[in-house]
């Protein structure tokens, strides 16, 4: 039989693991439908956002009326998660392959936290 702490942080792991994929899930998701409303209110106060031709640090605002625009102009069609993970300073990363009508474009969203309490702190889309 295990012991006690092994039991709980093999729980706790699980927990995070299933956590982060229902994360991403809803992200890639999200980036399917094209739905700025949605992803924008997982923003922070500011957000590092890159799209083709704009690059910045954007107040949440701004960077919903962005992320709109791109949405307007390149109308998602499918998305597909590629990759996701944990980087070293503890930030979630997700890479989506996001295909529009006007081409295929790398979506790479870094976060902290999960769920509701979700934090989106950068955001890059590259054609």
């Amino acid at each position: 039989m295990l012991p006690p702490i092994f039991v709980a942080v093999a729980a706790a792991f699980s927990a995070l693991t299933a956590r982060s994929a229902e994360d991403a899930s809803r992200l890639t998701h999200l980036f399917a439908e094209g739905n700025s409303e949605e992803i924008a209110s997982y923003f922070s106060a500011s957000v590092q956002l890159t799209t083709p031709g704009r690059q910045g640090v954007y107040s949440k605002s701004q960077a919903k009326m962005i992320l709109s625009g791109f949405f307007e102009q390149n109308i998602p069609k499918t998305a597909k998660s590629l990759q996701q993970g944990k980087s070293e300073n503890g930030a979630h990363f997700l890479v989506i392959s996001l295909t529009a009508r006007s081409g295929e474009y790398k979506t790479t969203v870094f976060y902290r936290g999960s769920g509701k309490a979700m934090s989106i702190h950068e955001l890059k889309i590259e054609k």
